[in-house]
């Protein structure tokens, strides 16, 4: 029986050889939840958004009783700071909703056509102080709350339990914190309008969110770096719009995370095929490609497989509808096709509230075999 520092070790090793398109032992397992650990672990879920280290250790119990997890991207749930990320309001258990209800996110696109002259004039960071002051108080409170947890604690619980807390950092492409603020509808809308505008924004989010990365990464030293991606997926426009407004700023936030000594997870939901052939572009042997199952993984392995990392990506629908069974022979299937080079099991996005545990132990199993 190995103590927790050596298992920590181990998982730690076995994921990193995994990054740096090595071939571990075996397949590397990193789960991502939240309300699933506390609907598991019997917790209601405005008690478990409540306190974050609290929460980490119902996630840790959750994960116990699951099988051998080597980490984590999600160390709590991180409701409270999606207000402030995505510039909504938030509708929250025991506040707005019922005790054990599913958190949700309210958009409220604050952003109008004329704040594009606002931000080129006076920075991005600088205008969103003004909304999040007038417009969304209460989330700016909520972000505030979640930053102000006991973060070293809650890694050191991790790591005592022998568990990688892979992503306590986290941000998002240009575009998407855009889109966030001014609606995606306006926003496609705009890159018609008035796209010299756009990219200047972008421009200047893209500046600012570096220098906020380089500070992160030197004061927090992350393991791995969230960049959370939906609305900049290729899907959503033509191959030559968004190789001037989504890839040129992607490349360089990822560059930055890899030179300041993180390592990007692009955990990246919708549909990003388009974008394969790009992404030899970005630093070899050192990102993870996280799909949600709607980026072809296989056809990512043909194109990436000797560059890139991949992650995923069992639908999130079959841990909910399908049967042990089921998981565990598509899971293999991720094992054996995907892997062992380069490859961390996971499930697509992020496991979903009414997920069946005994589903989620049979993925768990593909890769560690018991």
């Amino acid at each position: 029986m190995k103590n927790s520092n050596e298992l920590y070790v181990k998982h730690f090793n076995r994921i990193t050889n995994a990054i740096e398109l090595g071939t571990p032992d075996r397949v590397p397992v990193i789960l991502a939840a939240d309300s699933f650990y506390a609907r598991h672990m019997g917790v209601p879920l405005a008690d478990y958004i409540n306190d974050l280290e609290t929460a980490s250790r119902t996630n840790i119990a959750s994960i116990a009783q699951l099988g051998e997890v080597d980490g984590v991207e999600y160390l709590v749930p991180v409701i409270r700071a999606l207000g402030m990320a995505s510039m909504a309001k938030l509708k929250l258990p025991g506040r707005e909703l019922p005790v054990d209800a599913q958190w949700q996110i309210d958009e409220i696109n604050p952003m109008k056509i004329e704040d594009y002259d606002v931000i080129i004039d006076k920075g991005f960071n600088a205008w969103s102080q003004q909304i999040f002051q007038n417009e969304l108080k209460q989330s700016w409170d909520d972000f505030l709350w979640h930053r102000s947890a006991n973060w070293s604690k809650i890694t050191e619980n991790y790591k005592n339990a022998g568990i990688v807390p892979v992503s306590p950092a986290t941000t998002a492409p240009p575009f998407d914190r855009l889109s966030n603020a001014r609606g995606m509808a306006n926003l496609l809308t705009d890159l018609y309008r008035v796209p010299d505008k756009v990219e200047a924004v972008i421009k200047i989010m893209t500046e600012e969110m570096k220098e906020t990365i380089k500070t992160t990464i030197a004061q927090t030293k992350p393991f791995a770096y969230f960049i959370g991606a939906t609305r900049s997926a290729t899907e959503y426009m033509s191959k030559k719009m968004w190789e001037r407004f989504c890839f040129p700023n992607i490349k360089e936030i990822v560059e930055t995370v890899v030179n300041a000594g993180s390592y990007p997870l692009l955990h990246w939901d919708n549909n990003w095929d388009r974008s394969l052939e790009y992404l030899k572009e970005l630093p070899k042997g050192k990102c993870i490609l996280a799909s949600d199952s709607n980026t072809d993984l296989f056809k990512a392995k043909e194109v990436l497989g000797d560059h890139m990392c991949l992650m995923g990506d069992l639908p999130a629908a079959k841990l909910t509808l399908g049967t042990p069974e089921e998981v565990y022979d598509y899971s293999c299937k991720l094992v054996k096709d995907l892997g062992p080079k380069g490859f961390i099991l996971a499930v697509g996005c992020c496991v979903p509230l009414n997920a069946k545990v005994e589903n989620i132990k049979a993925m768990i199993s593909a890769a560690t075999g018991k």
